[in-house]
């Protein structure tokens, strides 16, 4: 019986667990907070960290809000799955990192 327990419980786990994506921001919808990235639709919450990453004086990190999630931008998102809406947004930001490029290759 405790096998079944452990099984269940680390099976609840993977299912609820965060995962990384990183990629272009392909679309950016102001009306629904939710951005795109590797055809992903990512809800992002009031509660998303956003943070611009090496963007400031001296490659510091800024804090960012919604509108600096811009489309092209390369960003990474920490999400995890929408159990309660997911066939809309089957996705929650709980943080996005966008990478500031100031050294660009062209």
């Amino acid at each position: 019986m405790k096998k079944i327990v452990l099984i269940l419980t680390l099976g609840f786990g993977a299912v609820f667990a965060d995962m990384d994506v990183e990629g272009l921001i392909s679309s950016v919808d102001d009306a629904n907070k939710t951005i795109t990235i590797n055809n992903m639709v990512i809800q992002i919450l009031p509660q998303t960290k956003i943070k611009l990453d090496e963007c400031g004086v001296f490659g510091t990190d800024l804090a960012g809000k919604f509108v600096d999630l811009k489309q092209g931008s390369f960003a990474e998102a920490e999400v995890y799955p929408n159990t309660a809406n997911a066939g809309t947004n089957p996705y929650i930001a709980k943080e996005v990192e966008i990478k500031c490029v100031k050294n660009s290759a062209y």
